[in-house]
């Protein structure tokens, strides 16, 4: 029997053993049109139905249970775990200390033939090189008595990617994230040169940690001579694959590159979005599977849910509705992007799919996007809604108006109605030019909208909620919250108190809440949020992450032992849970419990905590998460006295914001306060000249917020240096007064904003110094 022929029917015997025994012969008749190559495979299913002779491991021709027990050197067979057309997996124990392993043997035939030994320690010798914390490691390897090679690998107890997500509800947003630490684990193979060729769920596996564990690289190719050439050159390159995962290039048997890996990531993140098949493959034959990959192009993934939606009943049509919603737009492309059939047009690494995911994440433009002007400039407004807010206005209304109006088919009134609000919201724009005056008139055109949409629940929760954060663009609180509450109120009566539908309107009134100072009330409703188990679902990180939002509630009230114990019992959760020392959400917790740290004034163990927490965000590459915590560690140094390190750390959070976002972005700004307030005493010019700019910024984004008190102080100290006396006196009082209101006095930024007005103080007589209320600061 020729090598390829062999090949043949190893791939079809393979495919076939992961058929349950009595939907064999129907896989056979579809996948292979070889009668003769058929009735082999069917020959040695029967022979292994018959006798087991498939099954035996390489040491024993007997029964495969005679095989349990047994011992291979060190490791006892517990049972067994899987088997392939190339080796079976067993968990074993060590017999000489407690520790449980997955040990795979060649298949009893197949130790006689030089190809399959050949990549059988090809396989070892990947998984040799390969350690990563998303990857099953290499632990041991070796041959048995009879000379048959083996190998020992890391045991992940876990189910595979897509059980793991439907049977825990994973949201969209959740999905994403474990999906881009797939990626992660890929992008790493690429880097050790190696493709992995048969990435699907049952080869991803999620650990009782809610980690991904990447297995099985018994297909994989090396790119490198210097080992491919020992172990996989004889081999045909796109034999051995999972069709339904297959890339088009595969299929047809042509070189491969790590494009391919990447083709198939996108054809597991469809199936993750979608939960259905791209292709439809499974009543389809083997051939007809094929043609599909290569030659037809699947349905957007939010097509896809339209037409599930079809074919389901109308219980599931609201949230398949939403799902589409959701997956409209950037993920649509994201994902058909990485499924194109030319690799040079798919993305170039699981690196930079996994890099788009995050801007979608983050709200930014994504590169499968073509660069319209609409889509840029949506972009723009949901990035900087507040330095934005009449261009906001135009085109987030101009948007909800757009879908009312298409909804008119459905119901000419609501079109009309919500037509009607749209109108006077643009006018109200178009005729006004103050942030005062819009928020007025369209507060005006605006009141009515409940009684306008009343009957039609749903529009109202959509207006009602996109009116809220307009007006919360524009910093009127009193009007945000009326129409955030009425989408609350409105979303809770319709889908029920607890539904999912309310997490969101719910979400967006308490960040309004915090973003004012209400953290009285943020904090009630969090903890409100942490009652209903509803809510939070099944997802520990949605628990993890309430609980963090009550803790800094609580700080920004001056409860720091009971913040300190919230972020130190979250981050202990989050480390027991993960047991993984660079895990990046408990990086993150660490990185939360360091601010209070600081906020207290323990600045030697806040130093301690962001350094760790710094450590694994440099691990991970995540640009946003350094620059803050760079910032952090700056501001942290200067209270320590260690000036030089403070500077060269806020000016690396510096660059990095300026490389990640507009040069008027408060995140910018907040960097370039950091500085100032170090450069205050030494350059106060320098320090002025910054401290404006930032103040030019908060007053237009965040005029209310403890922020710009804090950049008011911090111009009053560079005022006082610069020995403009009257300006720096009236800063200095009412910005610390704020701070105090909004912070309370024993917070960090508080206590400095005092040490400012002490030391305007020093500079003047008794009758000269600032006063206010019951404090004389002297």
């Amino acid at each position: 029997m020729s090598l390829e022929r062999k090949r043949q029917m190893m791939q079809l015997l393979d495919e076939a053993l992961e058929q349950a025994p009595g939907e064999r012969a129907t896989f056979l008749a579809n996948a292979c049109d070889d009668t003769k190559l058929r009735q082999e495979v069917a020959s040695l299913l029967d022979t292994d139905v018959t006798n087991g002779v498939l099954a035996k491991p390489a040491f024993d021709i007997h029964a495969e249970d005679a095989a349990l027990g047994r011992t291979i050197d060190k490791y006892k067979l517990v049972r067994m775990l899987s088997r392939g057309g190339m080796g079976t997996v067993y968990l074993a124990e060590r017999e000489d200390y407690e520790h449980r392993v997955a040990l795979k043997l060649i298949r009893r035939g197949l130790d006689i033939d030089d190809v399959f030994v050949r990549r059988f320690h090809n396989e070892r010798q990947i998984l040799a090189r390969l350690q990563h914390p998303y990857i099953a490691h290499l632990l041991d390897g070796g041959t048995t008595e009879d000379g048959v090679p083996y190998f020992v690998m890391e045991y992940v107890e876990g189910e595979p990617l897509d059980q793991y997500c439907a049977r825990n509800g994973l949201s969209v947003k959740e999905r994403l994230e474990l999906f881009r630490d797939v990626c992660s684990a890929v992008q790493f193979a690429h880097q050790n040169l190696v493709i992995h060729r048969d990435l699907k769920p049952g080869n991803i596996l999620i650990d009782a940690q809610g980690r991904p564990k990447l297995l099985d690289f018994g297909i994989a190719k090396l790119l490198d001579d210097s080992l491919a050439a020992q172990t996989v050159a004889t081999a045909p390159e796109g034999g051995a694959m999972t069709p339904r995962y297959a890339s088009p290039e595969q299929i047809r048997l042509e070189p491969l590159t790590t494009a391919s890996d990447v083709y198939t990531l996108g054809v597991l993140l469809y199936e993750l979005l979608t939960g259905l098949d791209p292709y439809q493959s499974a009543n389809k034959r083997r051939d007809e599977v094929a043609r599909a990959i290569c030659d037809e192009e699947p349905d957007k993934p939010s097509t896809a849910v339209r037409r599930r939606v079809a074919e389901r009943d109308s219980e599931s049509v609201p949230e398949s509705q939403r799902l589409r919603r959701r997956l409209s737009g950037d993920l649509d492309s994201i994902v058909l992007k990485a499924m194109r059939k030319e690799p040079s047009e798919r993305y170039n690494s699981p690196e930079r799919l996994a890099d788009d995911i995050h801007r979608h994440l983050e709200g930014l433009p994504v590169k499968a996007q073509p660069a319209s002007f609409v889509y840029l400039a949506g972009k723009f407004v949901r990035r900087y809604k507040v330095a934005a807010a009449f261009l906001f206005l135009l085109l987030a209304f101009s948007v909800v108006s757009t879908i009312l109006w298409q909804r008119a088919q459905e119901d000419r009134r609501v079109a009309d109605a919500s037509y009607e609000i749209m109108r006077d919201i643009v006018g109200a724009v178009n005729r006004n030019k103050t942030r005062e005056q819009v928020a007025q008139t369209l507060y005006a055109g605006s009141i009515d909208v409940s009684q306008k949409l009343g009957k039609h629940p749903e529009r109202l929760i959509e207006v009602a909620g996109s009116l809220g954060v307009a007006f919360r663009s524009l910093w009127s609180y009193e009007e945000s919250r009326e129409f955030m509450e009425l989408a609350l109120r409105t979303s809770r009566k319709h889908f029920g108190k607890d539904a999912s539908e309310t997490f969101a309107p719910r979400s967006n009134l308490v960040v309004l809440l915090f973003d004012y100072g209400k953290f009285v009330d943020a904090e009630n409703m969090f903890r409100g949020i942490l009652k209903d188990k509803a809510q939070l679902g099944q997802s520990g990180q949605k628990l993890f992450r309430i609980k963090g939002n009550l803790a800094s509630a609580l700080m920004m009230q001056g409860k720091l032992t009971e913040a300190e114990a919230i972020y130190r019992e979250v981050l202990n959760d989050r480390e027991a849970l993960y047991e993984n020392e660079l895990d990046a959400d408990t990086a993150q917790s660490r990185k939360s419990l360091a601010a209070l740290l600081f906020v207290r004034g323990d600045f030697a163990q806040a130093q301690e905590e962001t350094q760790k927490a710094l450590h694994v965000f440099r691990h991970h590459e995540s640009a946003r998460r350094i620059a803050s915590t760079v910032d952090l560690l700056g501001r942290v140094e200067e209270g320590l006295g260690n000036r030089d390190r403070a500077k060269r750390m806020i000016l690396e959070g510096l660059e990095i914001r300026q490389r990640l976002y507009d040069e008027d972005h408060p995140r910018v700004a907040k960097s370039k306060m950091s500085l100032a307030a170090l450069l205050a005493a030494a350059n106060p010019d320098e320090a002025h000249s910054l401290i404006q700019e930032v103040l030019a910024v908060f007053e237009r984004d965040k005029p209310q917020s403890w922020e710009t008190a804090e950049a008011e102080s911090i111009l009053g100290g560079t005022l006082t240096r610069l020995q403009r006396y009257d300006e720096a006196r009236s800063l200095l009082a009412t910005s610390y007064e704020k701070l105090v209101k909004i912070r309370g006095a024993e917070n960090t930024t508080s206590r400095r904003a005092l040490e400012r007005i002490r030391y305007f103080n020093q500079l003047h007589d008794p009758g000269e110094q600032i006063e206010f209320g019951h404090l004389h600061p002297g």
